[in-house]
């Protein structure tokens, strides 16, 4: 069983290097190494492909990125969509897990970092998203809740320059660190 988990392992991450980099990489790469997810004796992995459709797709929207993930551990070889990642660049990936009763359970957060550079403001943009990690019977998912809004404090967080005011800021939510730190305060 091992060996053959182990040869899964290997075909699913040579499968996604073919689609992230073997490929027409004017399209697809990887926007993130992978993650692997462990909760008791399951285990998913999780992929971040980029989307380069934007610089030939106009006047349409165009994600960033998106979030994929397979689950190892029971063998479920089944490439499962989460959601789509707006930002230049994924910053961190860390989990926190919730404690108090009503969002209790472990969760993956991604941030990303976005170049802002208008006649208003020259800086970078900064945002997290939540993945709930939810585990029912052999079953280890992650998943995104559209209906689910982070804090307003964790979303479009800016750091450089008002140009018009000269107004310098910092955003006090740029790395893991101080949003692990932010989500005990808002968990106590």
């Amino acid at each position: 069983m091992y060996k053959q988990v182990l040869a899964l392992l290997i075909g699913f991450f040579v499968m996604v290097d073919a689609i992230a980099v073997g490929s027409d990489s004017r399209y697809v790469e990887e926007f993130h190494p992978s993650v692997v997810v462990s909760e008791r004796d399951k285990k998913i992995v999780v992929v971040f492909l980029k989307n380069n459709f934007k610089e030939s797709i106009k006047n349409d929207h165009v994600a960033s990125g998106e979030i994929y993930y397979i689950q190892v551990r029971p063998l479920a070889p089944d490439l499962k969509y989460v959601w789509k990642v707006e930002g230049d660049q994924i910053s961190s990936v860390f989990f926190f897990k919730w404690k108090s009763a009503g969002r209790a359970g472990r969760s993956m957060f991604v941030l990303t970092k976005t170049v802002v550079s208008n006649r208003l403001f020259e800086g970078y943009s900064y945002s997290v998203m939540e993945l709930p990690i939810i585990l029912e019977g052999d079953t280890l998912s992650l998943n995104f809740f559209p209906g689910d809004h982070p804090s307003a404090a964790l979303q479009n967080c800016y750091e450089g320059v008002y140009l018009e005011e000269g107004r310098v800021v910092t955003c006090a939510y740029k790395n893991a660190d101080n949003i692990k730190k932010y989500l005990a305060l808002q968990d106590g």
